[in-house]
């Protein structure tokens, strides 16, 4: 009997080791089967974070994928290119590793933090760029951040908001005056010499507001107008009736006018009353920049698939610093050289309707200064085909 309850003990313990023996198999293979289901959702969501960074690499638009705490997980070539980031760098990194400034990096955080509550994130800017940010959760700890280049739109509504303001004072300026040369007739209308000098104004400034409507709507014509294909014109007709409209112009002035226009020219690659509008500009603006005794020559080249136009003039010039923008609407100056870079009628328009009726016909245009003094205007297109 002594000896049977020396072995209880014995069967207890042996009981519990075999318990808990099972107990550890059955917690080992709990284990194995959750790590199993972690490493098949982590492969999961490695394939599907794969699948979208192959989507996103096909977007044209910078995508970034962060984590909630404002992490950048990947983002796509766009995006690298436009942050100018090396392949080599390693992800993940904080968003102000790509974008330093404080404000945009709060509000980023604020919006993730508030996700999927919509919160407005400032433009980003880079260099020339203008990115408008939207802001998406991607399941419930990721977001994407889609940038979308703005640059050319907010350059249209800057271009858009100085032209208003350039229109305003060109219009104001003539009306102004008609008003107060009216006024002098109203008020002095026995006097007719101040009468005769104010009708004369009063003529003079209309015609500057028509001829200035008239280039707001030729270049809104421009602008919208399609090219039909293969169009042609004869050149040389061209050239002869603007002969007969700037000779007397030019001969008045006290300046020679050249012409020296190729036979092949007779299939010229643009609408006729499109060359005739680009050459008059060009040639009567050369013509009222060129002093008494000076030229104005006119050069048109077609073959081997190309036609090109060259007006010359020894006139002088156009400050360097302004060339880059003589072609833009309204643009104007008074520059130490003595010539007004500007277009018809001093209004800054006529070489703007040049440079819009050039990129037109997918032509390009090019002004400079010549050694010896003067300016040349060259543009070049692609010349019809034979007929």
């Amino acid at each position: 009997m002594i000896s049977a309850w020396w072995l209880l003990p014995l069967f207890v313990l042996l009981f519990l080791f075999l318990w808990q023996r099972k107990k550890l198999r059955d917690l080992s293979r709990e284990q194995r089967r959750r790590s199993s289901e972690m490493q098949a959702l982590d492969k999961q969501l490695r394939q599907r974070s794969d699948r979208l960074d192959a989507i996103f690499s096909t977007v044209n638009e910078a995508i970034i994928r962060l984590d909630k705490e404002g992490n950048v997980l990947a983002m796509n070539e766009q995006a690298r290119r436009l942050f100018r980031l090396p392949r080599a760098l390693r992800m993940p990194q904080p968003m102000t590793v790509f974008y330093r400034r404080t404000k945009w990096n709060k509000a980023i955080r604020k919006a993730l933090a508030q996700m999927p509550e919509p919160c407005e994130i400032p433009d980003i800017y880079i260099g020339d760029y203008v990115l408008a940010v939207r802001l998406a959760p991607l399941g419930e700890s990721e977001a994407l951040l889609l940038c979308l280049d703005i640059s050319r739109q907010r350059e249209l509504e800057a271009q858009r908001d100085q032209l208003l303001r350039d229109l305003m004072h060109d219009l104001k300026t003539p009306l102004t005056s008609i008003l107060g040369y009216a006024r002098t007739i109203e008020s002095f209308g026995d006097n007719k010499a101040l009468c005769k000098e104010a009708a004369n104004t009063i003529v003079q400034e209309s015609k500057r507001l028509n001829q200035l409507i008239e280039s707001m709507l030729t270049l809104h014509q421009l602008a919208e107008d399609r090219v039909p294909g293969d169009v042609v014109c004869d050149a040389l007709a061209v050239v002869h009736e603007l002969q007969q409209l700037l000779m007397p112009v030019a001969k008045k002035k006290g300046v020679r006018l050249d012409v020296a226009v190729d036979d092949a020219c007779d299939a010229f690659p643009m609408d006729g009353s499109d060359l005739y509008r680009l050459l008059t500009n060009v040639v009567e603006n050369a013509i009222r920049h060129t002093p008494q005794g000076g030229y104005v020559s006119l050069y048109m080249h077609c073959a081997d698939g190309e036609a090109s136009l060259r007006v010359i003039d020894n006139g002088p010039g156009i400050n360097p610093k302004h060339l880059p923008r003589v072609t833009e609407r309204f643009y104007r100056t008074e520059d130490e050289r003595g010539r007004q870079s500007s277009g018809q009628g001093g209004h800054g328009m006529g070489l703007a309707i040049v440079q819009e009726t050039v990129n037109r016909y997918g032509g390009h245009l090019v002004l400079s200064n010549r050694p010896e003094g003067g300016l040349e205007v060259r543009v070049e297109f692609i010349a019809a085909p034979a007929r």
